[in-house]
């Protein structure tokens, strides 16, 4: 359930990023300036990352969406269970929102889990989390059907509920977002999503992209760029 799209990039993002740098230089428009954004990522000249932004679809749960919002270099748009039924809005994701994985807590990381909870446990828990979810959305819709405000009835909704947020900010501020969210440390479904933003920066701006990769490896906030 956790997909990320590019809703949008800044148009040709690398060349206006190397073009603002050189807003001192007598020829900005250098055809070449892969040296460039290699050097100012070497010598953390970040601020030129601010010069180019994008945004990105993500659909995630509400339990992923408050980790992501924690990040206040970003501007969000999220869907609003006030306005509408969520369940009816992002229905495809819903039929599946439940079905999350379960997985062992990691007893000398509170911030870890592992992925070996004992298979008849993790089924065993699956089939009442399955009932359970059933049972709360028969709920909201009645409450729904029989006039209850949306924005009394979303109370009832479970942390699985999906949502979808538009998460928009500067090259800058992704980067650094991939740096930490991609690393290990981050919880498996909010790294997941980061991963997936990290592959579509890598596609829009390859040579940025490379050159963090490279400054990852003695940068620890950039961390999560070597662990994709």
């Amino acid at each position: 359930m956790h997909n990320v799209q590019l809703d949008w990039i800044t148009p040709d993002a690398q060349r206006v990023i190397a073009r603002h740098a050189r807003v001192s230089a007598k020829n900005p428009d250098k055809d070449e300036f892969t040296k460039l954004l290699n050097y100012c990522i070497r010598h953390g000249h970040w601020s030129v990352f601010e010069q180019a932004s994008a945004s990105f679809e993500i659909i995630t749960s509400r339990a992923i969406s408050a980790q992501i919002m924690r990040h206040k270099s970003f501007n969000f748009q999220e869907t609003s269970q006030r306005y509408c039924d969520p369940l009816d809005v992002l229905e495809e994701e819903e039929e599946v929102c439940w079905d999350f994985e379960l997985r062992r807590q990691d007893v000398k990381n509170r911030q870890n889990s592992t992925a070996d909870l004992d298979i008849e446990i993790a089924a065993k828990f699956k089939q009442r989390i399955s009932d359970t979810y059933w049972e709360i959305k028969k709920l909201y819709k009645d409450m729904i059907a029989a006039d209850v405000a949306k924005e009394c009835a979303r109370n009832i909704l479970p942390m699985c509920a999906p949502t979808k947020i538009y998460m928009t900010g500067s090259i800058r501020s992704f980067l650094h977002y991939v740096g930490l969210r991609a690393s290990i440390e981050t919880q498996a479904e909010h790294r997941n999503i980061a991963k997936q933003i990290a592959t579509s920066l890598e596609n829009c701006i390859p040579v940025i992209a490379q050159a963090v990769k490279i400054a990852a490896e003695n940068d620890r906030s950039l961390r999560g760029w070597i662990q994709l």
